[in-house]
């Protein structure tokens, strides 16, 4: 958990924006002979913050979801993952090579904690395709950038050393990569189609509640904190604790909690206001505490509550019956009790946090809606 949170801090814009570049250069010079030139077309203004599905962040994110035990009081993962996909592959009696080099892979990340960081390395492409590529790049160059003369390769090669820095990370990085091509051909694509067909009337709730009322009710806060606009991602392994990754007014990747049927389209906002309050928290946490504070690991702790928190208040200052169920929601992930009235009241009793920090949240919120 820690190193999500640590994660969310680093440059993100700069480094997304590189990555974008490098691959289309890649990609355009590989084509750019073979494809005639497209008529101009008007350009239309698309809608802020669209909601779409990205098949290999689900991939990605499953693969960790597999190798890891959650146990962090918001669940990593959508509560119940491993143990749901376990039985659904066995019901197929489908075994893969991540099965067999489950032990292996769990051991690495036992050893060296800091791959589990590799989880938003997703965010920062557009397809399974592009990710291979990328990874094709990095393991020929043994993770040294100046192994390719191509300036675009050498950005790319970069940026996975930056995460797989050691040959033993290049290891895991060639297994693990391996393991989910085989995954992907032997289940998880043909799983991804069918639940993602099941859960159409969920996404095409969430979908228009999101656009027409929530989105909009929103769009100051996020003008505000630098979160005016992205790419929300619907992953079927995620619940409550999201991936999120700043990237300036119009390059964020947010992967959140995609819904399970129409009723609960709700999650959605949820766990995109669980991500978006990260801007408030982080200042809430760091303005009250001490350096001494900071290093015994309160900002860590902190920052991972700010977020439920947070993201309470942002529902709240949009729509206070919607927090009441926001509250539940969290409460139910961290496996506390559920009352039937005062969720709120629950949720500050179970996720506890300084009331200055608290104080600090509720101020920047309201400055952000011009409310003071």
């Amino acid at each position: 958990m820690e190193v999500l949170r640590h994660l969310r801090t680093r440059g993100h814009v700069s480094m997304r924006r590189t990555l974008v570049l490098a691959l289309v250069a890649i990609s355009l010079g590989a084509c750019a002979k073979s494809q005639p030139p497209r008529s101009l077309t008007p350009v239309v203004a698309a809608p802020q913050w669209p909601i779409k599905t990205r098949e290999h962040v689900d991939l990605w994110l499953h693969g960790f979801a597999m190798l890891q035990d959650d146990t962090a009081t918001v669940p990593l993962f959508d509560r119940g993952y491993r143990d749901r996909l376990t039985v659904a592959k066995n019901s197929r009696e489908i075994t893969t090579l991540l099965d067999t080099n489950r032990d292996v892979l769990e051991r690495a990340i036992a050893a060296r904690p800091a791959l589990i960081g590799a989880q938003f390395i997703p965010l920062y492409f557009g397809g399974w395709a592009e990710m291979l590529r990328a990874f094709e790049y990095f393991q020929m160059a043994k993770g040294e950038p100046r192994n390719s003369n191509n300036p675009e390769v050498q950005g790319i090669i970069a940026f996975l050393a930056a995460q797989f820095p050691t040959p033993e990370d290049r290891e895991f990085a060639r297994l693990f990569v391996l393991s989910l091509q085989d995954e992907q051909q032997r289940f998880h694509h043909a799983w991804w189609v069918q639940e993602q067909r099941a859960r159409t009337p969920g996404l095409a709730a969430a979908d228009s509640l999101w656009q027409s009322r929530w989105r909009p009710a929103l769009q100051r806060y996020l003008n505000h904190t630098q979160q005016g606009n992205g790419d929300l991602l619907v992953t079927l392994a995620l619940g409550g604790e999201g991936r999120a990754l700043p990237a300036g007014k119009n390059q964020s990747q947010y992967a959140v909690a995609w819904p399970a049927t129409a009723d609960s389209a709700e999650v959605l906002l949820f766990s995109f206001a669980h991500e978006a309050a990260g801007a408030v928290a982080a200042v809430a946490v760091n303005d009250n505490l001490t350096p001494v504070q900071q290093r015994e690991g309160l900002g860590e702790r902190y920052a991972a509550i700010g977020l439920v928190r947070g993201g309470a208040l942002l529902v709240e200052r949009i729509d206070p019956a919607l927090a009441e169920r926001y509250a539940r929601w969290y409460l139910m992930l961290a496996g506390r009790p559920v009352p039937a009235s005062g969720a709120m009241a629950a949720l500050e009793t179970a996720f506890p946090m300084p009331s200055e920090m608290i104080a600090s949240m509720r101020r920047q919120i309201e400055i952000s809606f011009g409310g003071i």
